[in-house]
């Protein structure tokens, strides 16, 4: 994962957001040292004015560092510039709790704070370490949408306790065999056939049935020829995607 660290521009400023240029250098430094599975680079418009940069010039400045946008996983940034060009910066964004005060007059971009490719962060609450694990955490489980390579998963319905899903599984393709530490699942088939692993059995699936599913207990989804689709309600304490344990998994994800 490689997060791309934007600065204020020449007319925002660090010092509203309580953290300097040396500061995030030194951060940087850290996360490409650390070993934490997590790279980072920084990219300075601090000497571009707001209103005037170009993403013509993010290209230029990204080619010094001999990378391109699509390269990172996530946006960090001190800035609203990310903000005003969500057509090119269209990575997960996080931004300083800060940033709303950087420019009132771009007041009317907070709207797209809100929507789920965006969290706040405060890099002064975090080690590297710990920065990178709330990257990886926060990225999985603020996803509404996922393509795997059994097939791909929407969330229909998501609140404190339980959320509900779209499961499409492609033909001839399985789901890893797995378990839930916090949460029970209930697959109901809404469309197409297969098979359910449930613990040592094996039941087909098709139109209509309703598999329920307790918390660690082995389960897996299987097609042959035709594609399957599940509606999965879970319910549980914690309903994030990293609550996954893989026990067996055809495509390697272990």
């Amino acid at each position: 994962m490689k997060i791309l660290f934007i600065t204020p521009a020449k007319s925002e400023s660090f010092q509203t957001v309580g953290f300097s240029y040396s500061e995030l250098e030194k951060l940087v430094a850290e996360i490409n040292g650390g070993g934490f599975g997590c790279g980072a680079e920084i990219l300075d418009i601090s000497s571009y004015d707001l209103k005037s940069i170009s993403i013509y010039d993010v290209d230029k400045m990204l080619s010094g560092l001999k990378t391109d946008i699509k390269d990172f996983a996530a946006i960090h940034t001190f800035s609203f510039f990310p903000f005003i060009n969500r057509a090119f910066f269209r990575q997960f964004i996080f931004y300083a709790p800060e940033i709303a005060s950087l420019k009132s007059e771009f007041g009317f971009l907070l709207g797209n704070i809100d929507n789920l490719d965006c969290n706040k962060c405060d890099v002064r609450n975090f080690n590297a370490e710990e920065l990178c694990s709330f990257y990886g955490h926060t990225m999985i489980n603020a996803k509404a949408f996922d393509t795997r390579p059994w097939g791909w998963w929407k969330t229909l319905i998501s609140a404190d306790d339980y959320k509900i899903k779209q499961i499409v599984v492609d033909p001839h393709q399985k789901l890893s065999l797995q378990t839930h530490e916090f949460r029970s699942e209930t697959w109901i088939i809404a469309e197409g056939r297969g098979f359910v692993v449930i613990g040592d059995r094996r039941f087909k699936a098709e139109k209509g049935l309703v598999f329920t599913i307790q918390k660690h207990e082995k389960h897996r989804a299987e097609t042959e020829d035709s594609s399957m689709t599940i509606i999965e309600l879970q319910l549980g304490t914690y309903l994030g995607e990293d609550d996954v344990k893989r026990i067996e998994d055809i495509y390697g994800r272990m």
